[in-house]
């Protein structure tokens, strides 16, 4: 009859325990669920799939050139198609960004989208350059500047990485305004991934609504940034921005004094651009 007893205490404690773990279910958030990026209710509205070969479409593309360091030191003279092509093209089905350095300096390509949103879902699947050296970006720029020269029109960095000055196989995704700019911009999320970014294809985003911005990692939230209500000074995010990819080198950020690592030449590789908006 003892050991009876003591197996039925034990079922009771079982019980108990049980009973607290389903009350701790019921009244705890659970942890470690990732937010994933749903475009159920979405239209994707504008897209490019580089399925073509030659050069980056007309309709849908314009190139930004110079030099000059683009307020960061940078090394790059950006090029078009008609001075040298190679610096942006397509072909095997993505767009590659190539910078090389002809003996003459280095040369590179930056492209705007013609076409600019307000809010939506903006997202590129690629394959990052992850070299010390370079700096690749994709990233968002007001299509006018409503509040005032930069910062104060906003800045949406999508996707950066800068192994010289963030560490290897890391993207970063930020936000520029008057409130936050620099280096001190918004952070809306960043990642260290266990491989070399060159080799494998990995899709980054930002959902920008009226209320937040937030930035997704192969389809995953990875932060987020909420509009305060205090106006242009925190939230200039309420403007049409345009698209922007470009392959910088060297600069404040890029790392000039690693530039010699890259023995001359780097590529960003781009599978696709699409634009989702709310039906």
């Amino acid at each position: 009859m003892k050991k009876q007893h003591s197996n039925k205490n034990s079922m009771l404690l079982l019980f108990g325990v049980a009973a607290i773990m389903c009350t701790s279910c019921i009244f705890l958030p659970p942890k470690d669920v990732e937010e994933v990026i749903e475009k159920d209710g979405m239209t994707l509205v504008w897209q490019d799939e580089f399925d073509y070969t030659g050069v980056p479409n007309p309709q849908k593309w314009k190139y930004q050139t110079g030099a000059g360091g683009w307020g960061n030191n940078e090394l790059q003279f950006y090029t078009d198609n008609t001075s040298v092509a190679d610096t942006a093209k397509v072909e095997n089905g993505y767009l590659k960004i190539k910078a090389y350095d002809d003996g003459s300096g280095w040369k590179s390509a930056r492209l705007n989208s013609k076409q600019s949103w307000k809010y939506g879902y903006i997202e590129a699947r690629m394959k990052i350059t992850d070299r010390y050296g370079a700096w690749p970006a994709f990233w968002m720029m007001p299509q006018n500047s409503e509040y005032g020269t930069w910062p104060a029109s906003g800045e949406i960095d999508i996707m950066e990485n800068a192994p010289s000055t963030q560490g290897n196989h890391r993207i970063f995704s930020s936000l520029h305004a008057q409130g936050h700019y620099s280096a001190n911009p918004a952070s809306i999320g960043n990642k260290t991934f266990t491989s070399d970014l060159s080799s494998e294809w990995h899709t980054v985003g930002v959902r920008w609504t009226e209320e937040k911005i937030t930035a997704y990692y192969d389809d995953v939230a990875v932060g987020e940034y909420i509009n305060n209500g205090s106006g242009y000074v925190d939230w200039p995010y309420d403007k049409e921005f345009y698209i922007i990819l470009n392959l910088a080198i060297g600069g404040n950020l890029g790392g000039t004094s690693d530039v010699y690592k890259l023995d001359n030449q780097a590529e960003f590789l781009i599978d696709y651009v699409h634009v989702y908006q709310e039906k």
